[in-house]
């Protein structure tokens, strides 16, 4: 059985290590002190910026992330976003939750940050992003 949920501070330590896992498979490392250091304090770098951080989970275990955290009072932006290859629909079950979490909060656009696209089917980001001005962005308004 699997579910999408709210994340919280006991999953700190199984979503820094599917991180790893999914940084490994694009050749990078887990930097907790530098450009992963959003990870070591969810509450704080999602939730208390007017953001969202969730999990999905499968038979118990996180099998994926997705994280976006406020940029302006119009904008959010995507910060994480990864789920396991096996997770079968995982990845998109996720963005769709983002997208709707950025609707009912009244954000009018979601911007993908690079170091979430770089984990994401370049057909998911095609379907859901345009690029403007090297920005990946989508419009929650239209939808």
């Amino acid at each position: 059985m699997s579910q999408i949920r709210i994340a919280n501070k006991q999953d700190e330590p199984h979503i820094r290590a599917l991180a790893k896992d999914a940084l490994a498979s694009i050749s990078k490392e887990l930097d907790l002190d530098g450009g992963d250091a959003d990870l070591k304090n969810l509450e704080w770098n999602y939730f208390g910026r007017d953001g969202i951080f969730l999990v999905l989970e499968i038979e118990g275990k996180v099998a994926g992330y997705a994280g976006a955290a406020k940029m302006s009072e119009d904008a959010i932006e995507i910060k994480r976003l990864f789920a396991k290859p096996e997770s079968g629909g995982g990845i998109e079950n996720l963005l769709d939750m983002l997208l709707d979490f950025a609707r009912k909060m009244d954000y009018r656009l979601v911007e993908c940050a690079q170091s979430a696209a770089e984990l994401m089917p370049s057909t998911l980001l095609a379907k859901r992003f345009e690029e403007k001005d090297g920005r990946l962005i989508s419009s929650v308004l239209s939808e």
